[in-house]
């Protein structure tokens, strides 16, 4: 069986040895750390709705309490992930582009 790689020249087949692997391992690392945010983003979550609990048991009269203030702390750390978030999508948007031009060029050569 023939490497995809065979037609290509030298130089691009270099290329691609380095580089799909590479993106596969970008992908996968950028999966898992969508999955950590995830559990990261439910455990937020819980800690804000228990903080807020625990302020209005607490002190039920007073405008600000130290829970409210963790809790805001921890709904702007949820945004800032969330900002992380939309980042990543990009990111591996373009991973995904550049591999399937990896691909496309590699059936692109074999074809020939």
């Amino acid at each position: 069986m023939s490497s995809p790689t065979n037609n290509l020249s030298p130089s691009a087949a270099s290329m691609l040895q380095v580089l799909l692997p590479s993106l596969t391992k970008l992908d996968e690392m950028v999966e898992t750390v969508w999955t950590k945010q995830d559990e990261l983003n439910s455990v937020l979550d819980r800690l804000t709705t228990e903080l807020e609990q625990f302020d209005e048991l607490v002190q039920p009269d007073s405008s600000v309490g130290r829970g409210q203030e963790a809790s805001q702390k921890l709904k702007d750390s949820r945004t800032r992930i969330a900002n992380v978030n939309v980042v990543l999508k990009r990111v591996r948007t373009r991973l995904d582009n550049i591999s399937m031009l990896a691909q496309a060029k590699i059936l692109q050569n074999q074809q020939r």
